[in-house]
């Protein structure tokens, strides 16, 4: 077993520390027209939260079935744009969802859940949205099989190492090619990345402390009341799943297709392994590292907000 069931990490990526170098003085047609390159024609998004037009944190979110321009994600993914620290001007929520990118806003915040309902803020032509998953009418149970899906960052060393394995990445170059960034070299230079691992349920009815309970008051209320159902990957993800935080996790069905069972809220810490001489193997120094298990947020506990979000307009 990797860790002891008593904590876990939120599995947002946080603050994004960008090593970059100045980008030609050009027009960002991206930008301008408010679109990114993307094979990926899934409900499934990249949440950014700006900061004077920079990424300041990123998570996943995936459109609700029944809803109109609205999506699930974690509560803290959020978090970062409702504190008090620092005040996000208008547009500075974003989704890139299917090669567009849409201003967002939160519609609505339930007080126990790791969840959060956004909205698409701006005009959209619906034609456009991909058509969300259903959303299941019954829970898992262990031994289910499930696939986890979001968008997060990988390093390009890790990129570069699946593909010479046979696992090649879905890139979405949102960093690239919406806000320009440039990295000086292959061991600090990552982008955006489309997930989607088959998984197996493995626990049911967990209770997982996730939240800070020395200065969140409802935290240690939130500890006694959730329950989570953990997945392992079947094949080694290798770094966090920072990022991959308000995304979705789906269970085939054989009637109807996949069906959204969960939405992903905390990862257990990574382990990191080493060789038989105690030597880092990895070209960029990262030590090789197991990461592998998810909590997640069954779908049914958050019935009342996929009821909100369909009777909104």
């Amino acid at each position: 077993m990797l860790f002891k069931i008593t904590r876990c990490v939120f599995i947002l990526a946080g603050l994004i520390s960008i090593i970059s170098c100045n980008a030609p003085a050009v027009e960002n047609i991206y930008r301008k027209e408010g679109i990114f390159p993307s094979s990926v024609n899934a409900p499934v998004a990249s949440v950014v939260l700006e900061w004077g037009g920079k990424v300041r944190s990123i998570g996943s979110a995936w459109l609700i079935e029944g809803g109109n321009g609205v999506l699930f994600s974690a509560k803290h993914v959020t978090d970062n744009l409702m504190n008090d620290q620092v005040e996000l001007g208008g547009g500075e929520c974003k989704i890139f969802l299917s090669g567009r990118v849409y201003n967002c806003v939160v519609a609505h915040i339930p007080p126990l859940r790791d969840a959060v309902v956004l909205k698409i803020s701006n005009s959209f032509d619906p034609r456009y949205l991909p058509k969300p998953y259903k959303i299941a009418s019954t829970p898992v149970k262990v031994g289910d099989i499930v696939i986890v899906q979001g968008i997060h960052p990988h390093s390009q060393e890790l990129i570069d190492q699946n593909e010479k394995e046979g696992f090649r990445d879905t890139v979405v170059p949102i960093f690239r090619n919406f806000y320009e960034m440039r990295f000086g070299n292959k061991c600090v230079g990552r982008e955006e990345v489309f997930d989607t691992l088959p998984a197996v349920v493995t626990k049911l009815n967990m209770s997982v402390l996730v939240d800070d309970t020395e200065h969140d008051p409802l935290a240690e209320l939130r500890h006694k009341t959730n329950r989570y159902f953990e997945v392992r990957t079947l094949r080694n993800h290798r770094l966090s799943f920072g990022g991959l935080s308000g995304g979705v996790v789906l269970r085939l069905n054989k009637d109807s297709g996949p069906e959204a069972v969960g939405i992903l809220t905390a990862e257990a810490p990574v382990k990191f392994e080493y060789d038989e001489d105690d030597k880092l193997t990895s070209p960029c120094g990262t030590p090789p590292s197991i990461a592998n298990t998810i909590m997640v947020t069954p779908i049914e506990s958050v019935a009342e907000e996929i009821e909100y979000a369909r009777r909104m307009k």
